[in-house]
């Protein structure tokens, strides 16, 4: 269960309590994101508001340091800075950051001690940077392959195979109070095909099979004291009492019967519920964008996150004193925040000192032994690998064109090869064409799917577009040149199952693409164990529902 308070920050948590306005207060249950405000804006807000959190998330390792620190200095109460690190401390931009590869290829390592050095140096390398709260880990099941959200930042499919493995990636993170984790999205994605960012999904799941499937992953992340939860904007309608009208049950982040119902009272989960975030459709679109806000503490988070910093706290003001939200809930999730606050010692100091160059080197061989060991060798065709030596290659990146997020292409890929004496051309998306142009040109083609959650917000696979150059230009008739590896997806062979090998890295971090130039060299045997089940065709009776 949650770590219980010592009796200097028991104290502490009643001291400021008692000091605090209802505006600080208020100000606790908020917590704005950084994207659209520089560190002067920072400043002029927290002179406005008094925020109790605040997301900065994307900078360099010196603006990160200037933003936290400009907001610690304009606030009387420690704020607990927050950020995605989900695989590492990604949310700082900087070559000496550790990149990990996406959850599920550290889960395909299948050892639970290198999930528990993952979370250990995430936690350092955040800290060391004024970041406290990580909303990580993704402890969704990826029941559903087509689910936009899950994919490969899920661990897998399999409780009884997650579950080891998110308590010890738990214990790193939260160790010796240098990060608070946040196991999200309650009360579990991975059922729908939908996602939350365009409407409200949902966990169709009757009520015994999800205590079968997610209240034992849920329960587990509660009982490794887990010091926050996500609430997502997904329904539960079996829980709801709307299993015959689901698409009327409301989010998690509006329902008072899943946050305090399933997950305080019978879960008993005392920690921090924090909402989803405030723009995406999957609450936007069931309440007025002026009630949204209130009703989401009144119906049991904690801290409603990526609020409008100004236009939130006014609203919240104005519903405590309209009475639509009580000040005992207020006080309520003020206490809450105070109190992680307080295991984090944040009253004490709010960043740790800098890491040397030996420690981010530590790092780094940890996250590349995680992608070694992780790296799965899903259909495996003999003769093809490892690649003749000196010869040409051809890396060809298929990917979407427009990304929701941009993202570098596999730079690291050709420089190991040309590393290694290989002559490297590379080509982004090709038409048929160019392909058809290149095609004896070179000993080896190397076909990198890279396809990522949220690069297209409602798609996670590929599209004919993107996979009908090597079809149309050379693959039928030169079977043993094309070298298949996907650097996101694992179910690439369910939309392309008559390609004769397929190599998973599970994501595109550098550790991942050095684990995937070795095995192409016949350096390193794949050893991981995919994490998920990959669907096939069945011939089987439609049934209309």
């Amino acid at each position: 269960m949650i770590q219980p308070l010592d009796a200097g920050q028991q104290q502490w948590v009643e001291s400021t309590l008692e000091s605090m306005t209802m505006e600080e207060c208020v100000g606790h249950l908020l917590c704005p994101e950084d994207r659209k405000y520089s560190t002067e804006d920072w400043r002029d807000i927290m002179r406005k508001v008094p925020l109790g959190s605040v997301f900065i998330h994307g900078f360099d390792r010196q603006e990160m340091r200037a933003k936290t620190a400009a907001v610690q200095a304009e606030s009387r109460i420690p704020v607990v800075i927050a950020a995605d690190m989900e695989n590492g401390a990604v949310g700082i931009k900087d070559d000496a950051t550790t990149e990990f590869p996406y959850q599920m290829g550290c889960a395909a390592a299948a050892d639970p001690e290198l999930m528990y050095r993952m979370g250990r140096i995430t936690a350092l390398e955040s800290r060391n940077c004024g970041v406290h709260w990580t909303f990580s880990p993704v402890v969704d099941l990826n029941l559903n392959f087509r689910n936009l959200v899950t994919n490969s930042r899920s661990l897998g499919d399999n409780p009884d195979k997650t579950i080891p493995l998110l308590r010890r990636l738990i214990a790193g993170l939260q160790q010796d109070g240098l990060m608070a984790a946040t196991a999200k999205h309650f009360p579990g994605d991975g059922v729908d095909e939908r996602d939350q960012h365009l409407c409200t999904s949902v966990n169709s799941l009757p009520v015994d099979q999800w205590f079968e499937l997610y209240g034992r992953v849920w329960q587990a992340a509660i009982d490794a004291g887990v010091m926050s939860i996500m609430a997502g904007h997904i329904a539960f309608p079996a829980w709801q009492g709307l299993t015959d009208d689901p698409e009327a049950a409301m989010p998690a982040t509006l329902c008072e019967k899943l946050q305090i119902g399933l997950l305080r009272k019978k879960l008993g989960f005392e920690g921090v519920l924090v909402s989803d975030a405030a723009p995406m459709i999957g609450i936007t679109s069931r309440a007025p964008s002026a009630e949204i806000a209130w009703r989401n503490i009144a119906a049991g988070s904690d801290v409603f996150l990526f609020a409008d910093p100004v236009k939130d706290f006014e609203r919240l003001m104005a519903a405590v004193k309209s009475g639509k939200l009580s000040e005992e809930r207020v006080f309520e999730s003020t206490r809450r925040v105070l109190e992680m606050k307080a295991r984090l010692n944040l009253h004490q100091h709010y960043s740790a000192p800098e890491l040397t160059a030996e420690q981010f080197a530590g790092h780094a061989a940890v996250a590349q032994e995680t992608a070694d060991r992780g790296i799965t060798m899903l259909r495996e065709r003999p003769g093809l690998l490892p690649l003749p030596p000196g010869s040409r290659i051809l890396t060809v990146t298929i990917s979407v064109k427009n990304h929701g997020r941009p993202t570098k292409d596999l730079e690291v890929v050709d420089a190991e090869l040309r590393k290694r004496g290989f002559e490297v051309e590379h080509q982004l998306n090709p038409g048929h064409d160019l392909m058809r142009e290149n095609v004896n040109k070179f000993d080896r083609i190397m076909i990198n799917f890279y396809m990522l959650n949220h690069m297209n917000i409602g798609r996670i696979m590929m599209s004919g577009e993107e996979i009908m150059a090597f079809w149309r230009a050379f693959y039928a008739d030169n079977p043993d040149k094309a070298v298949f590896t996907s650097f996101g997806n694992p179910y690439i062979l369910y939309e392309q199952p008559h390609i004769n090998n397929l190599l998973l890295t599970y994501g595109p971090a550098p550790a991942a693409q050095r684990a995937a130039v070795k095995v192409w060299c016949g350096e390193l045997r794949p050893q991981g164990v995919c994490p998920v089940a990959i669907p096939k065709i069945k011939v089987r009776r439609f049934q209309c529902d």
